[in-house]
């Protein structure tokens, strides 16, 4: 172990400082190398590295460290003091000296360096391998380069010669470049647009009466349809009356972002009256592009939806329409719900509510079900509650939650299980009858039948050809 030096007041160094700079070689390492010489440097500061004499300034010294392919350099009097502890930079520094001048000299040192936890150092000698013969392969393979088309490439240059472009860190094809900084440039717009409302919206609310009605003037001068997401995300779900004036500043805005959002507007409005003002502000946009927006809007799996689109349709007179509204006249969807188990006592089917299915099921676990609990009426209010209830035998004497029986066995709680619920849709009955003139009720048989036999697409004609 070599011994710790010390530079004296006079400038000049210590004996042993001059062992560890000059006798690299005579230093054996152990099999700890996860450390390195220990440098204390003027001012209190200190790194790990390995002290080697600078070759170009006889007055400074360099510092290997065992991350970095380049060493620092330090003026002599910047250094302290080296407490030595052994490391792969100690015979690093011997096979460095001793290494010919070869690409597979270098080669074999990047291998050592590589092997010995100094990935910097290895990916120096590779360079250097590649730098005394450009051919090299071994090195050009470590190095991550690819051969095509008679030649060596980085994964850069490979990518670029494929025709991608680098983007954020990452190499894409050039429509998808121009495709995300579109995107970036339209969310930076519309987060202004979305602060900008949001401003209008509260001086719509608690600005003055003058303030109110400069507000709202703002809002219906608006035309750009970058604007058309934030007014949905501002307004969407508002109060009616601002509601309504969301569809009127929708339908001031020209292009089919507007178009599509007003359809979006009728598809998820609750209130028929906010529905039917915004309908009415669609109608002037008729056309296919609308139609197929409503009837595609058909085969979603919420009944509301469903409805109102078959509404819109039949204020559309979109007679095109009617087999898809025969498809859904019916439709069924599938729920999980408790129904009481067949061996539950009067008592226990009295306090889960009498007859009927049992308590709404919200979540299960490994360990037990999370069910609704009864309703807990106060004066004008009727508040629910979860409870949890494990998979085991409930305390005795215990109320039991959602108004399970207590000490009954699981066996004797209800059971989850999958139960169809079939719908009759009454706006699209209304819009068949509309659309067709007849009325099958909702015999979906009927009504197939007469689609197949009757059924007129294109009731009048589109282009008239003049008689003689």
């Amino acid at each position: 172990m070599a011994a710790a030096g010390r530079r004296g007041r006079n400038g000049s160094w210590f004996p042993p400082i001059g062992l560890v700079i000059g006798l690299w070689g005579g230093i054996a390492w152990a099999s700890v190398t996860a450390h390195a010489d220990v440098i204390l440097l003027r001012g209190g500061g200190q790194i790990q590295g390995k002290v080697i004499p600078d070759p170009k300034n006889p007055d400074r010294v360099q510092v290997l460290l065992l991350q970095g392919r380049h060493p620092l350099s330090f003026h002599k009097g910047q250094v302290v003091e080296v407490i030595a502890k052994p490391s792969p930079l100690d015979e690093y520094i011997v096979k460095r000296a001793r290494a010919a001048g070869t690409a597979q000299a270098q080669f074999e040192l990047g291998a050592w360096c590589d092997q010995n936890k100094l990935p910097d150092l290895a990916k120096l000698h590779y360079e250097n391998a590649l730098g005394l013969d450009a051919e090299f392969g071994p090195a050009h393979k470590k190095l991550g380069h690819v051969y095509h088309d008679g030649s060596w490439l980085t994964r850069d240059d490979l990518s670029a010669a494929q025709g991608l472009v680098k983007f954020k860190g990452r190499w894409i094809t050039a429509e998808e470049k121009s495709k995300r900084e579109a995107e970036a440039q339209t969310t930076a717009v519309q987060t202004t647009w979305t602060r900008r409302i949001k401003l209008l919206r509260q001086a719509l609310i608690h600005g003055p009466d003058d303030r109110r009605r400069e507000a709202e003037s703002q809002l219906m001068a608006i035309r750009d349809p970058e604007a058309v997401t934030p007014l949905v995300r501002v307004f969407g779900q508002d109060d009616p009356p601002r509601r309504i004036l969301l569809a009127l500043v929708l339908s001031s805005i020209a292009g089919r972002e507007a178009t599509a959002a007003l359809v979006r507007r009728i598809l998820d409005e609750p209130d028929a009256e906010v529905r039917s003002v915004t309908f009415d502000h669609l109608k002037p946009r008729d056309g296919p592009s609308v139609t197929g927006q409503f009837t595609r809007a058909l085969a979603s799996e919420n009944i509301s939806v469903i409805n109102r689109a078959a509404w819109a349709l039949g204020n559309l007179n979109a007679v095109e329409s009617v087999p898809r509204l025969v498809a859904v006249l019916i439709t069924q969807e599938q729920r999980i719900v408790l129904e009481p188990p067949p061996n539950l006592s009067p008592a226990g089917a009295m306090m889960m509510g009498g007859a009927g299915p049992g308590p709404s099921l919200k979540a299960m676990t490994n360990s037990g079900i999370v069910l609704q609990s009864p309703p807990v009426v106060g004066p004008g209010v009727a508040a629910y509650g979860l409870s949890a209830v494990p998979f085991y035998q409930m305390t005795p004497g215990v109320a039991g939650p959602a108004g399970l029986l207590p000490g009954v066995q699981i066996n004797q709680m209800p059971e989850p299980k999958v139960a169809t619920f079939t719908y009759r849709n009454t706006e699209v009955l209304n819009a068949l009858q509309k659309l067709t003139g007849q009325d099958f009720g909702y015999d979906v048989g009927a009504w197939r039948s007469w689609v197949a036999r009757s059924f007129n697409p294109n009731p009048k004609p589109v282009r008239r050809v003049p008689q003689p």
